[in-house]
């Protein structure tokens, strides 16, 4: 059984965690008899007895969890009860927050998988001796063991599509819309951002032509019409996103499929005609990390831009006819100031894009962790129950938590909600920007509630 716990902030993500349906292919792809399920606890009601009830059921001899640091402390509640519940089964621990880690996540369970999960949790099904695995730590005489780390898995297109089909598709908000990856890391460098330590900086690249037909089966299978390529950036290089715009359109999946993806906004990353190709293959929304308006605070996190760079790479699209531009912003990031916050201000005022704020948060494996932990604005073991992307989790060199908090309140009634009125949505989306924050700030309770009553 494999399980994706809930996040501590609801609708963290409406799209379906591709990483453990990736796992499930390739597992099924080496054992098609292998008897294998896949639970996600976002869209599936999370409750203790509800995941009693599917271990009683299903009887694994296997518990695989992913743990992204906004779902862990759902992950090792699961794996907590799980023990509780069958003292017999393996738990094994996997993803982003499990690499950066272990040994916090081995308290709650046999094994954790760091790094890229789906070799060696083959190994670990083949029982395989756990010393001879790579990529995993464990622990013997009550002493852990970090094996060596495992070399990634040169070509991604040897791997089956994600294993899609053991979702309840129709149950995600997203639907009829869904996600694909078609690359593994980023070869940049942002302090607060932890593919560096996950992935090595190595960036690896599926074929255009298997991106699409992963697009065109899921179109046909599902019904899905609206895809968002979840790779860190899809224009590395601006050849591989011009090739992967024109196998949609030979294929005709434009006439039919719209089309959103991240991208970088570096000025040898876009152009003019890019961005055309982008619009003729139906690609309705694009988005960049641009974190501020200030140069000056992207030169202290290494985000390796300019903001006249961002500036222009939003006019080319524009131009083109891509009709939204959503960006990103962060509150909160070293050395920030207020006046670099009215710098965001100014270039969110100034260039027709869709902003979203995040405070900045210091992620365990982050250097912007070790810098916060280094001043001491980082003490002890976080509790992640408490705490999300929207809530100031450390002050800052330059400003309290108190302000960091004010700040992003600010910039989210003045830009995310009421800006939306003059760019061509509806006084409804307003309001239901506004009470969706204000139901995420009360619709976990009970969850919270749950992690309370049966910690141990």
């Amino acid at each position: 059984m494999l399980i994706f716990p809930p996040f501590v902030k609801e609708a963290f993500s409406s799209f379906p965690p591709l990483g453990i349906a990736q796992l499930a292919a390739y597992i099924l792809s080496r054992n098609p008899q292998i008897k294998l399920k896949i639970i996600d606890f976002t869209v599936s009601n999370f409750t203790v007895e509800r995941l009693r009830q599917e271990l009683d059921a299903f009887e694994p001899e296997v518990l695989g969890i992913s743990v992204l640091t906004l779902n862990a402390p759902f992950g090792i509640l699961a794996a907590k009860i799980a023990r509780q519940h069958d003292p017999g089964i393996m738990i094994v621990i996997g993803g982003v927050h499990a690499t950066m880690l272990p040994e916090e996540c081995l308290e709650d369970c046999d094994i954790v998988v760091r790094g890229e999960g789906e070799e060696t949790f083959w190994e670990i099904l083949q029982e395989h001796p756990l010393d001879s695995i790579d990529g995993i730590s464990f622990k013997r005489n009550g002493h852990i063991v970090h094996n060596k780390d495992r070399a990634f898995i040169s070509n991604l297109d040897e791997l089956p599509f994600p294993a899609h089909h053991l979702f309840e598709v129709e149950k995600y908000e997203c639907f009829p819309g869904w996600g694909i990856i078609g690359s593994r890391g980023c070869p940049y460098n942002c302090i607060f951002c932890s593919s560096p330590v996950m992935w090595k900086r190595r960036l690896r690249l599926r074929n255009p032509k298997s991106i699409v037909r992963e697009i065109e089966y899921l179109h046909k299978r599902f019904g899905v019409s609206e895809i968002m390529l979840f790779d860190d950036t899809i224009n590395i290089t601006q050849k591989r996103a011009v090739d992967i715009c024109d196998e949609i359109v030979s294929r005709r999946l434009h006439k039919s499929v719209s089309f959103a993806c991240q991208m970088r906004a570096n000025a040898p990353l876009v152009s003019s005609d890019l961005f055309v190709k982008m619009k003729e293959a139906n690609f309705s929304r694009i988005e960049f990390g641009i974190e501020s308006g200030s140069q000056r605070v992207l030169d202290s996190i290494q985000k390796s831009l300019t903001v006249e760079e961002a500036r222009r790479a939003v006019r080319l699209a524009k131009d083109a006819g891509i009709p939204i531009v959503k960006c990103f912003f962060l509150i909160g990031s070293w050395n920030e100031t207020f006046i670099d916050v009215l710098q965001t201000w100014h270039f969110i005022l100034s260039t027709p894009i869709y902003p979203v704020f995040s405070i900045c948060t210091p992620f365990p494996g982050t250097r912007l962790y070790d810098m916060s932990v280094k001043r001491g604005y980082v003490r002890g073991r976080l509790d992640w129950s408490v705490l999300n992307q929207n809530t100031a989790v450390a002050r800052t060199n330059r400003m309290s938590r108190i302000e960091i908090l004010f700040l992003w309140a600010i910039s989210f009634l003045l830009f995310e909600v009421l800006l939306i009125l003059t760019r061509g949505q509806s006084l409804m989306k307003a309001f239901e920007a506004v009470v969706h924050n204000l139901r995420v700030r009360f619709g976990l309770v009970r969850l919270r509630a749950e992690i309370k009553k049966h910690a141990v």
